[in-house]
């Protein structure tokens, strides 16, 4: 069997079968049926390619252009779940039926087609079965999804990015956000849909579309496979709403942000006071082995509003309101690991009762405050300790 054959089959197989199961799960949540969308309309342009390059496409032309029709959905429903993946609901309404207009440039495409003679239109067929030709029409024909694509994915990217900013001022972890899922699954996409524009300026169209189209399909597949599991993205209807709870105090926090932290009137004095109100809860009531600890509670804690809060810790302490909580366990676990009353605990123990609330908060705050890993540290120490002994 022709192996780009095997390839094509195989991508178009998967993604069929892997749609219902996060479609049509029960008591599913719009989260998962945005996602299977995404799995499955990138199956989409690999079908069309398998009628190129079987040679169907002499017979059915169109699906040149009913494809691009369909796959340009694929911008707005990306957007629209990376929205559902930082607590944003989708809810179809008439507002949203303006993403429909991308699907209409390939109808000007098609209209070109049709305007054409009929030596002309099998001429154009015959140009996409030749893996050396390319004029302006295949070009357009097979980069215009592309072009359609990259402003979604880039309008989520960047919006993302300022929700991940934010939540370091309102919340000290972030694993419950989901927040490593939505920036890999961001990252991987954006790379797969550049590499693939980049390589039609180096490699024939034919080949893009017959060989690298499914492959990077397929990429994509088992990533998602992998990772919806692995991270526990994919939601029932109450699962989201709760999900969705999680990010109400930093929709708060925005909210606030935006009516009162850019003409905050917070005088010199009052900051300097609110600090000093930050630094000795911190010192003394050790506010930070709350493992929820997040801007809301600290309020609480303080009687400091919550804006203020990291408008105080941003400009007097010179950090995010995520790296200033997570520093001060990263001590309290480094004063744990030199107490030999303490040594019989597993490193992983002590970072739970230091306020961290999972292995990997506590392992990627430890490097990036002391430098090295908690396990290379205590050894680094407790080697000092032997030689001043």
């Amino acid at each position: 069997m022709d192996w780009i054959y095997f390839l094509h089959g195989f991508t178009i197989i998967n993604k069929c079968l892997l749609f219902p199961l996060f479609f049509f799960k029960k008591n599913n949540s719009a989260a998962n049926r945005l996602l299977a969308l995404l799995i499955l309309l990138p199956a989409v342009p690999v079908a069309a390619d398998f009628f190129i390059y079987s040679g169907y496409l002499k017979d059915f032309p169109y699906i040149l252009f009913l494809y691009q029709v369909i796959i340009n959905f694929f911008g707005p429903v990306y957007y629209f779940y990376c929205m559902t993946m930082i607590g944003r609901p989708f809810k179809m309404n008439r507002n949203k039926l303006v993403h429909l207009l991308p699907s209409i440039i390939p109808l000007f495409l098609w209209a070109d087609y049709a305007s054409l003679s009929p030596a002309e239109r099998s001429a154009y067929i015959a140009f996409f079965l030749e893996p050396g030709y390319l004029n302006w029409r295949m070009t357009a024909v097979s980069i215009t999804p592309i072009v359609v694509v990259l402003p979604y994915m880039s309008a989520a990217a960047w919006k993302v990015y300022k929700y991940i900013s934010s939540a370091k001022d309102v919340f000290t972890n972030l694993e419950s956000l989901k927040i490593n899922f939505i920036k890999e699954f961001i990252l991987i996409t954006i790379g797969e849909v550049l590499l693939l524009f980049s390589l039609y300026a180096f490699v024939p169209v034919y080949y893009i579309e017959a060989i690298w189209v499914p492959v990077l399909g397929n990429i994509m597949y088992f990533y998602i496979i992998y990772k919806s599991y692995n991270y526990s993205v994919l939601f029932s209807e109450k699962d989201y709403e709760s999900y969705q709870e999680q990010y109400k105090p930093l929709e708060r926090y925005i909210q606030d942000r935006s009516e009162k932290y850019s003409g905050s009137g917070l005088s010199g004095e009052k900051m300097d006071q609110y600090a000093l109100q930050l630094a000795e809860g911190f010192a003394g009531g050790r506010w930070y082995l709350d493992a929820e600890l997040n801007l809301s509670s600290l309020a609480s804690k303080s009687g400091i509003p919550a804006h203020n809060i990291s408008q105080v810790i941003n400009q007097k302490f010179g950090k995010n309101f995520f790296d200033y909580v997570n520093e001060k366990r990263v001590d309290e676990l480094k004063r744990k690991l030199l107490q030999p009353d303490l040594g019989h605990y597993k490193i992983e123990e002590l970072a739970f009762m230091s306020g961290f609330n999972s292995k990997a908060a506590y392992q990627r705050a430890f490097k990036k405050h002391a430098g090295t890993t908690p396990s290379e540290w205590r050894d680094k120490h407790d080697k000092v300790l032997l030689k001043a002994v």
